[in-house]
C-alpha cells in the first residue's frame, strides 16, 4: 500500500519555519518598543524632577552658572525625549509589521494545514475503498473456489 504523501509538504514545513521565526520576530520588537517605552518614561521623569527643582527655586536668585546648567540640562532632556518618541515611534511601527508578517504566515500555515487535511483524508478514502475492493476480491474468489470444489454444489443449484 502505497503511504501518504502531501506534495506540499516540503512548503508546509518552511511556512512553519517561518511563522516561528516571525514570531520572535514580533516578540523582539516588542520588547524594543517596551524598553523604548521604559525610556522615554524615565527621561520625562527626569524632565518632571528638573522641573520641580526649578519649581522650588522660584523667588530664589540664582546664580549665572546654576541657571544655564539648569537650562541646558532641559534642553538635553527636551532633546533626548524627542529622540525617544521618535525611537519609540519607530519601535512600534517595526512591532505593526512584525504582527502584520505573522499574521500573513499564520494564515498561509492554516491553509496548507487544511488543505493537507483535505487531502489525506481523500486518500483514507482511496485506500479504504482499494481495501474493500481487495476484500471483495478475496470473498469472491473463496466463494468461487469454494463453489468449484464442492461436489454437492451442482445438486443445489439443480
Amino acid at each position: 500500500m502505497q503511504r501518504f504523501e502531501f506534495p506540499l509538504e516540503r512548503l508546509l514545513q518552511v511556512k512553519r519555519q517561518l511563522e516561528r521565526q516571525a514570531e520572535l520576530a514580533q516578540c523582539q520588537a516588542r520588547q524594543a518598543v517596551d524598553e523604548a517605552q521604559t525610556e522615554l518614561s524615565r527621561l520625562r521623569d527626569q524632565l518632571r524632577r528638573l522641573a520641580q527643582q526649578m519649581t522650588a527655586q522660584v523667588g530664589q536668585l540664582l546664580s549665572g552658572e546654576q541657571w544655564g546648567v539648569t537650562v541646558e540640562l532641559s534642553e538635553r532632556l527636551a532633546d533626548a525625549i524627542q529622540a525617544a518618541e521618535k525611537r519609540l515611534f519607530e519601535a512600534e511601527q517595526r512591532y505593526q509589521q512584525a504582527v502584520q508578517i505573522r499574521k500573513q504566515l499564520a494564515t498561509e500555515v492554516e491553509t496548507l494545514q487544511t488543505l493537507r487535511q483535505q487531502h489525506w483524508e481523500q486518500w483514507r478514502q482511496q485506500v479504504q475503498k482499494l481495501e474493500q475492493h481487495r476484500l471483495d476480491e478475496l470473498g469472491l474468489r473463496r466463494w468461487l473456489d469454494q463453489q468449484r470444489t464442492s461436489p454437492d454444489s451442482f445438486a443445489r443449484q439443480s
